[in-house]
C-alpha cells in the first residue's frame, strides 16, 4: 500500500539522518556558500574604495550571508544542541560535547569562510 511505502522512506530518511548520512539541501547550501564568497570580495572591494563608513550595505550582505551559511552547514550539531535544551539537559547524550561541537563547527566554518579571500 501506498502509505506503508510512505512511512517506509520516512523512516529510513530518518534512520540516515540520524547517521549523518543524508545532506540536507545540498545544492541551497553549496549556492549559500557561493553567494557569501562574492559577498566578502564584494565587502573588501567596498571597503577599499568606498571606507568603512560607506559600505554599510555590503557588510550587511557579507554578514546575513555568513550566518545563513554557518546556519545550514552547522545544522545538525544546533539541532542536538536544542534537543539537549528542550530536555533540559536530561538526556544520556547531552554532555558539554554537545555544545562544543556546535561552537567549534560555527567557529570553524565563519573562520574558514572568512580566511578564503
Amino acid at each position: 500500500p501506498v502509505w506503508l511505502k510512505c512511512r517506509t522512506a520516512q523512516a529510513t530518511r530518518s534512520t540516515r539522518q540520524a547517521a549523518g548520512t543524508l545532506e540536507r539541501h545540498p545544492i541551497k547550501r553549496m549556492t549559500s556558500v557561493v553567494d557569501t564568497k562574492v559577498a566578502i570580495r564584494t565587502y573588501k572591494a567596498a571597503l577599499k574604495e568606498k571606507g568603512a563608513d560607506a559600505s554599510a550595505a555590503e557588510r550587511k550582505a557579507l554578514v546575513n550571508g555568513v550566518s545563513k551559511a554557518v546556519k545550514s552547514e552547522c545544522a545538525p550539531y544546533v539541532e542536538d544542541f536544542f534537543g539537549c535544551f528542550q530536555h533540559r539537559f536530561a538526556l544520556n547524550s547531552c554532555t558539554d560535547a554537545t555544545v562544543g561541537k556546535m561552537l567549534k563547527c560555527q567557529e570553524q566554518f565563519s573562520a574558514q569562510l572568512l580566511a578564503s579571500h
